[in-house]
């Protein structure tokens, strides 16, 4: 997990030298340097719970302050993509968010109609409003319609929920004081259509082939398109690159299968063709 911490120091770093106002910013009186790499970024790490289900009693607020339950979101019909970041964090939600935007637009499928996106703060002092203006400028920049308003909800809530969704996630950040930001992993999670986890996809930039087949696989049989299954069974998650990438295994079933198709095919095809000549060669021999 060390290119977490890479990313979240370099995150807090960048976030620590921006300007400040007064009374704004690090502790200078504690002796701490601008360029400090926090404790807290040893702690923000990824703990895969593979098959865990989410609490739907869990609740939270929506952009219009109504209250939700997080098993609102599951529909037990459509997979969903979760994406945990708070609204002001100064550069790595930001990333995340934007790269998993980009990702599903390209996707070419319909929120709510295919899947449904979900995001949470992990901040519990972000506001409904807040939730709104982060929902909107992230729509503005995804520029394809949703099948309905709330396919797509930010939602905020207080620390006992948000650390209960984070826990069964496995997502482990911390606050650092010293620069007001958290210290976060970056990833999403592919969650099937009855709240469970089903795969984690990491970094800020998310392919539309890695969701897609994260999606197929999250939707166990119900999303995607019948040549998106068969490419599940030719690429599998690779836990070392993070990505899904050619399986060889699947392949050769691929292929092996198209073969036998494709011969057991020429042989009935032969085998119609003879029945057919012999037959009208019995035919000529009862002619008079």
């Amino acid at each position: 997990m060390k290119a977490f911490q890479i990313i979240v120091t370099l995150a807090l770093l960048l976030g620590a030298c921006a300007p400040t106002g007064p009374g704004e910013g690090p502790d200078r009186r504690r002796g701490s340097h601008p360029l400090y790499a926090p404790a807290a970024v040893a702690s923000a790490d990824v703990e895969e719970h593979l098959g865990a289900r989410l609490d739907g009693s869990l609740s939270f607020k929506d952009t219009e302050g109504r209250e939700v339950r997080l098993g609102e979101v599951f529909d037990g019909d459509r997979p969903v993509i979760l994406v945990l970041a708070y609204y002001h964090c100064p550069l790595l939600c930001g990333l995340v968010l934007r790269g998993a935007e980009r990702g599903l637009s390209e996707l070419g499928w319909t929120p709510g109609r295919e899947y449904r996106v979900l995001t949470v703060s992990f901040d519990p002092r972000d506001t409904s409003e807040a939730g709104r203006e982060k929902r909107q400028s992230t729509l503005a920049g995804f520029g394809r319609p949703l099948a309905s308003p709330g396919d797509w909800p930010f939602l905020t809530g207080d620390e006992a929920s948000i650390r209960a969704l984070a826990d069964t996630l496995g997502f482990r950040f911390a606050y650092d004081a010293r620069v007001d930001a958290y210290a976060h992993p970056a990833a999403i999670f592919a969650l099937t259509p009855d709240g469970r986890v089903s795969r984690y996809l990491y970094g800020v930039e998310f392919s539309a082939r890695d969701l897609r087949l994260a999606l197929t696989e999250a939707g166990e049989g119900k999303t995607g398109s019948f040549v998106d299954r068969v490419l599940l069974t030719c690429y599998r998650f690779d836990p070392a690159s993070r990505r899904f990438g050619p399986y060889i295994t699947g392949f050769m079933r691929v292929g092996g299968a198209f073969i036998l198709i494709t011969v057991g095919g020429l042989l009935g095809a032969l085998s119609l063709a003879e029945r057919r000549r012999r037959a009208r060669e019995r035919r000529r021999e009862v002619t008079p």
